[in-house]
Order: C-alpha cells, then structure tokens, then sequence
C-alpha cells in the first residue's frame, strides 16, 4: 500500500471529503456547498455515515502491515517490493519508506473528521414522523465508529497502554481541518474512546439474532469492540463481562466444516460480528496477491507449519498455486470475483480468545474456565480434537497466543498481540535472512511512527522515538 501525502493530514482530510462528496452527499439544489446544507434530512446524514463506514475500511491497513512486520508473512514468490520496507523492518517515518506504516495514520483521522462533520447534524436534521429513532441510531453508528479510529491509532502509534502516558493521539471531538492539536495522554485517549462506546451503546437498540446486522454497529458488536479494548488496557474483569455479553447474545455462534470455510469466500455471514462489505473492490484481496495471480505476500512457513492436519483452518487460511507457491486464501476469492471479498474485522472466535485470555491473567486465574474456552474453539476447528488441560496461567496463556496465532492469522492483531504481551517477533530461518529473523520486544519498531509531513505541517506534534 501506499501512503503519499504532502501536508498535514488535517488539510488532507478537507480535499477527500470534498472530491468524494458527490458521491457521499445528497447535495441540495442550492448554490453553495457547505456542511449546515448538505445534512437537512436523515437521508442525508445516513450517507454521511455510510462515508464514515467506508472510510473505516482504513482497518484493512492493521491486517497488512500485522502480517508484514510480524512473523505471519513473508515476501512472496512474485513480490517485487511490495511491502519490504516494513518485511525488513526498514520503516521510517518518510513515505518513501514508511509507507505502509504511516498510512492508518491519515486514514483513521479521516474517519473521524467525517464522523465530526455529520454528528452535529444527526440531532438536527429534519425527521419524518416516527424517524426519531432512527436519529439515534445514526448517532450511535457515528459514536462508536469514531471511537474505533481512535483506538487503531492508539494501538498502531502509541506504546503499551499507560493512562500517564503523555504521548498518546490527539484526540479530535469537532473538526478542525486546519488544527494544530497535541498529543493527549493515552489515558484521555481512552476514557474518550470508552466514553463514545458508553454513549453508542444507549443510543442503539439491543438486537436479537434474527435481526442482527455484521454490517452495521449495533450493541452486540459494540460490546465485542469494548471486550478487544478491556483486554488491551488490562481490565480482565471487564473483557470478561464484555465478551461474556456477546458469546450469550447468541447472535454469532462458532461453525465448522463447509460453514466455516464459506466465511471466507463470503459464501455466508458466520461467526462474523463486524465486516466492512466490498462489492467490487479488490481493496483487501489484492494486498496479498493480484488478480492475475500473482503472489506478493506469502504466508509464512511458521504459520503454515502450525496447524494440525486435521485443522480445517490451514486450507481455509492457505492454499498453493499451480507453480507451487503458497498464497493467503482467506481473502482470494469470492462469488463477486478474484480478490473481491469483505473485511471481517471482528469475529466470534475472538470473543472466546479475549475470554480465555482475561480468564488466565485475571489476578486470581480460572484455569479451567479459560482452558474451556480455548478448547470449544479449537474442536470447531480441529477434526477429532480432544481437550487440552493446563495447570499453569503461563502454561495456558502461551497457548492461548498461539492459538491466537493460528485463528486470526492475516486479521490485524499478530503484531499488536506481541506488543502487548512484551515478546519478540521470531521468524523461521525459512522466512526471512538472519538480519531480518528477531525484532526484540523493546524495539522502538513496534510503536510507528507519525507521518513526517504531518510533524512537519504541525509544530505540537511530537515524534515517536527512534525516528
């Protein structure tokens, strides 16, 4: 992916959102354009929410560059530097270089300068009789999605959660195209992400399963975000209630067999909680191999030596073309074409990880409630599984990573799981040369660093160190 900007990502914000708005916004037959008339009816701002949801596809940046830096990939048969900046972990804050890691920089900023232009407009906007709901709704979407911008750049920018932290994002509540804003503490970061979901949560309807929606926020897959960001910030207790919340919903249960493999041809909608759809765009897929079939990014041979045999995920993650090179499968075909296939950005079998894991780092471990929910996991995936018991939290939360590993591989969370967990990046010799095998736990590598154009463009922006 490329990254390539030349002012602050403030002002950049400002050109996309209006050389896209013909396509975003019911433009009223008046003669000039600004926010105060493109928002008059809900109509209008349900397509500025579509606008945040599809700028929310920025998500798919975490899965790529997770997978590059991390030891869940290697340089493919048919790359041609595709991605080898961040492979060699050669990355810098220049978009030469840094291309991939800069990118969710701009592009989660620019979700949430969307949301802050329609959210004022959400509880003006005209409404027909019986549509105030729906104005709830819609703010709730806006909340929630604003929130989750500002976690993927908390997570991807930002070291190990510490509320004292002073150098976490600039947390933006209104936009300010031409704003200058600090850094906020990762504290005020999170207690303004926690806040949103809070606010998201009332605002949404509950749902039941035959009305639940993977394409839309709504309470459930808003408890699962709360559940991935408890577990980040070491709150086990609340990852506990929180992931709780969404396995008993019952609106997402664990598959196998063909109902697993058809997830990732968009086949069916099982297990996942969250996607961003992709009608035509290769925008995913492509980032791993071309529609020609090329393959730019492999999987790594650790990964793919991790699985069992009898793990119905190994062919459903990995395949190998015709000339014998392995290729990621979970994003490679679907009805609508080659590479054509949605962003699952949150799903069930996470749930059950997130549950496992705060079960076993909880101050007074439950061995066995966690070692339960590893293990219903894994005989959904593993043909003939028979259960695994633990008689150590370090013992069951090395597992639980592994699994973590294996489940999630190409979704967003390898390198962001190693970080939080202080541990190296270690890759096969088969994977990469002996100057690019080991990333220590305390490289400044993990955090990434903020766009240059950006600190250039903004004087109270302060650099991540190391760049």
């Amino acid at each position: 992916m490329k990254y390539k900007i030349k002012y602050s990502f403030f002002v950049l914000i400002v050109f996309t959102l209006f050389s896209s708005c013909k396509k975003d916004l019911n433009l009223q037959p008046i003669d000039s354009f600004s926010d105060a008339n493109a928002f008059l009816s809900l109509d209008d701002v349900q397509l500025g929410v579509n606008g945040a949801y599809g700028r929310y596809g920025t998500y798919a940046n975490d899965m790529y560059v997770n997978a590059l830096i991390s030891d869940e990939s290697k340089l493919g048969a048919d790359n041609a530097g595709q991605g080898a900046f961040s492979y060699r972990w050669q990355y810098s804050s220049d978009a030469s270089s840094g291309g991939d890691v800069i990118e969710a920089f701009g592009g989660y900023y620019a979700v949430i300068d969307q949301v802050n232009r329609v959210l004022p407009f959400a509880m003006t906007a005209s409404v027909k009789a019986g549509e105030e709901e729906r104005r709830n709704q819609l703010k709730g979407q806006l909340l929630a999605l604003r929130a989750l911008g500002h976690f993927g750049l908390l997570q991807a920018y930002c070291k190990n959660y510490d509320p004292s932290d002073p150098l976490g994002v600039p947390v933006l509540l209104k936009s300010d195209p031409l704003g200058k804003p600090a850094r906020n503490s990762m504290g005020e970061v999170m207690a303004s992400i926690e806040s949103d979901l809070d606010s998201a949560k009332t605002l949404l309807q509950s749902t039941s399963v035959s009305a639940f929606s993977d394409t839309v926020i709504n309470s459930i897959n808003i408890a699962a975000y709360q559940a991935r960001i408890a577990l980040y910030r070491r709150d086990y207790d609340a990852a506990i209630t929180y992931s709780t919340e969404v396995i008993n919903s019952g609106v997402k249960p664990l598959v196998s067999g063909s109902d697993f493999q058809g997830i990732w041809t968009d086949a069916n909608a099982n297990e996942t909680l969250f996607r961003i759809k992709f009608l035509t765009s290769s925008a995913i897929g492509s980032l791993w191999t071309t529609t020609g079939g090329q393959v730019y990014v492999a999987p790594s041979d650790k990964l793919t030596a991790s699985y069992d045999a009898a793990d119905i995920r190994k062919n459903s993650y990995i395949a190998t073309n015709p000339g014998g090179n392995r290729y990621v499968n979970k994003f490679f075909q679907s009805s609508r074409g080659g590479r054509v296939v949605d962003i699952k950005a949150c799903r069930i079998s996470e749930m059950y990880l997130v549950r496992a894991e705060a079960y076993a780092k909880r101050s007074n471990p439950d061995l066995a409630a966690g070692a339960t929910d590893l293990n219903t996991l894994r005989a959904s995936r593993i043909t003939g599984y028979t259960d695994e018991n633990f008689v150590s939290a370090t013992g069951l939360i090395d597992a639980i990573l592994q699994e973590r590993f294996k489940e999630l591989a190409f979704e967003g969370f390898r390198l962001f799981d190693l970080k939080r967990n202080n541990l190296p990046v270690e890759r096969l010799a088969a994977d990469a040369s002996p100057a690019w095998q080991t990333l220590p736990a305390s490289s400044n590598l993990f955090v990434f660093p903020i766009p240059r154009t950006e600190t250039n463009a903004n004087p109270n922006m302060v650099q991540n160190s190391g760049y």
